[in-house]
């Protein structure tokens, strides 16, 4: 899978690679990501980090993987690589003089100063072809009708522009008390070893539920494309909260790092959302989101 790692600034694009790495990761969740950077920026940054439990890429990702790279070979600014995988650290150094820009390959333990490295001097950079943010739309897409209900209603609304780019965030739940802290250990090698496998345990309830969510991404990008938007005006994004979150919050963080102006939930959410909030996000949405458009779909 494909994990984009919001934590960048907007000229950066950072992934994540873990487990096996298909084409459908690269159509629904890479592609989508670099396109809509490309159309916001003339030129932007990749880091890749592939993670320890990395299995491997499909040969039909690997060919859309060289297809995109090849088509933007000199819109691509700075790219850094952590991995301890030594074929890929290998194979990149190979390529890396034909890559008209700065690369890089880290190791894992490297990290904080790759991320430094692709990010020095990004900040400074100015938008050369930037949307209006007022073109971009952040939709709430969970498993409820009235979440569909909203994504339909949006693509009646665009349908027939090009000039617009939909982003569909799906809040995932939060991770349940057992898995956040355990209480301690008395040698310190035991606690490492348990603290490592409570993040193992975190990681892998994270990455079911993103799996579990993807039936209902799926079908809003299925509603949009099928009202005429193409699949690189359409883009997926998580949030991750740790504890309970505020709905509102994650949305308007995630608008913010998108520089998305309109956003739009439907008027009823799921279960859990409604669990531990007493009023609706589109409320909360409303008081705490000035300067954003705001669209409640009954």
């Amino acid at each position: 899978m494909i994990e984009v790692l919001e934590e960048f600034p907007p000229t950066v694009m950072g992934f994540a690679y873990k487990n096996q790495v298909t084409k459908g990761d690269y159509e629904h969740v890479f592609i989508p990501t670099v396109a809509q950077a490309l159309a916001d920026y003339q030129k932007v940054r990749l880091y890749f980090q592939i993670d320890p439990n990395f299995s491997g890429v499909e040969p039909r990702a690997l060919w859309e993987d060289f297809k995109l790279g090849m088509e933007y070979l000199f819109r691509w600014d700075r790219i850094a690589v952590v991995t301890d995988v030594e074929w890929i650290r290998q194979t990149f150094k190979a390529f890396a003089c034909m890559i008209p820009c700065a690369a890089r390959v880290f190791r894992l333990e490297e990290v904080s100063t790759a991320k430094d490295w692709v990010v020095e001097g990004a900040a400074e950079q100015e938008p050369a072809t930037l949307m209006d943010r007022t073109e971009k739309f952040l939709i709430a897409v969970d498993e409820s009708a009235a979440s569909l209900k909203a994504v339909s209603y949006v693509s009646q609304i665009l349908r027939g522009r090009t000039d617009v780019h939909v982003r569909l965030l799906h809040v995932l739940p939060p991770i349940p008390p057992g898995l956040l802290e355990f209480g301690g250990a008395e040698h310190p090698q035991l606690e490492q070893r348990l603290s490592g496998e409570l993040r193992q345990d975190q990681t892998r309830w994270i990455e079911t539920a993103k799996r579990n969510a993807h039936a209902s991404l799926d079908k809003a990008l299925a509603i949009l494309l099928q009202g005429g938007l193409s699949p690189n005006e359409v883009s997926t994004s998580f949030s991750s909260p740790i504890h309970r979150p505020d709905i509102a919050h994650e949305m308007l963080k995630v608008a913010q790092t998108w520089k998305c102006g309109t956003l739009v939930v439907g008027r009823h959410t799921r279960s859990w959302i409604r669990e531990i909030r007493s009023t609706h996000v589109g409320e909360d949405l409303v008081r705490k989101g000035q300067g954003f458009a705001i669209w409640v779909i009954e």
